[in-house]
């Protein structure tokens, strides 16, 4: 029994017992530009794919853009969304992403404006299979492979001697197993941290939501701020449409809690409080990030979302997991997959 259960625990495992373990066959960042900002900042993002396999990959590459609309219509029109085959048939096409070799990294560079253009932002869905095999599954989406992730969101400055200089922040690709999950609610999976939260004349704060749950499910979240002492200072509700992507600039004072006062390391919680879908089987899942951008210099800080449970190392690591504290820990059963890979 214990092997079992170190076993299921190896491959299936509940989000915080692997936060920082990346490599899956889906992965999301959770927020790319090619964009103008406040305070003359132009936005753009470069992503760096690792195969982590055993052989080579291909990539596929969706786009949700931003503005907490319905992206169901987009997810499912192939003609949008990026490859490296056109014998796939995709009309989006990079070479890079196809025949990546085991131990091999490709980078696209401003990966927004090159392929969706310029005054986009949203969220990157990522999916790796086995080279070629796009279309000999049923329904096609390929065989799984294993990568890992890497963006980063920046401005590029030059100054007057013609010095270019860049101001950014690394945002890692998310795993799918790593979401927000209302089904959770008892191992305290369905809410995150954050900490850090500020506002006031030297900095802002940036708070993004994507829906990666299935394509036909929205989330009821609620997002509770509180200053560094504890107190609670405001409390409110959004509903994510289906594959939704929003980020709330100026969080703080002007985009969203609009507070009156300054706020200096303060905290965020962030729940998934319910969903709505017209699916048979609804997946409600959900990721979560805040940046913390410098007013002066438009350099940005990644906050990366927190559960507030300890990783059971000695269950995941020692496999000293009885079924009872496995089922507790949320390591049975397997969680579910929200989203298979549009095809043609």
């Amino acid at each position: 029994m214990r092997k079992l259960l170190f076993g299921i625990a190896l491959w299936l495992v509940s989000p915080w017992a692997w936060a920082s373990f990346r490599a899956a066959d889906f992965v999301i960042v959770p927020a790319a530009a090619a964009a103008p900002g406040l305070q003359n900042a132009t936005w753009r993002t470069d992503v760096e794919i690792m195969n982590v396999d055993e052989v080579p990959v291909d990539v596929m590459i969706v786009f949700l853009p931003t503005g907490n609309i319905n992206n169901t219509y987009w997810f499912d029109n192939f003609a949008y969304h990026l490859g490296g085959r056109s014998e796939d048939g995709f009309t989006k096409v990079d070479p890079k992403l196809k025949d990546i070799q085991p131990g091999r990294s490709v980078v696209l560079e401003n990966i927004i404006e090159g392929n969706w253009g310029a005054n986009s932002m949203g969220a990157l869905l990522i999916w790796a299979f086995k080279a070629g095999s796009f279309k000999q599954t049923t329904p096609p989406g390929g065989e799984p492979r294993k990568i890992l992730v890497w963006s980063r969101t920046y401005n590029k400055k030059t100054a007057e001697d013609g010095t270019v200089s860049t101001f950014g922040q690394s945002i890692p690709g998310i795993p799918w197993y790593y979401y927000i999950d209302p089904h959770k609610q008892q191992q305290g999976l369905n809410k995150v941290v954050f900490s850090g939260i500020r506002e006031d004349a030297s900095f802002r704060t940036n708070i993004g939501l994507v829906n990666i749950s299935d394509r036909l499910t929205s989330l009821e979240v609620e997002l509770t701020l509180y200053g560094a002492d504890g107190t609670k200072l405001k409390d409110l509700g959004v509903v994510l449409s289906p594959l939704a992507h929003e980020q709330f600039d100026q969080a703080v004072k002007s985009g969203l809690f609009r507070l009156e006062n300054d706020l200096t390391f303060g905290t965020l919680e962030i729940t998934v409080k319910a969903w709505r879908s017209t699916a048979a089987e609804p997946t409600p899942a959900l990721l979560a990030y805040v940046s913390r951008v410098d007013n002066a210099t438009n350099d940005a800080v990644y906050l990366e979302q927190t559960y507030t449970k300890e990783f059971p190392w000695d269950c995941v690591f020692n496999g000293n997991c009885s079924a009872s504290a496995a089922t507790a820990l949320g390591l049975v059963p397997a969680r579910v997959r929200p989203l298979a890979p549009p095809h043609p």
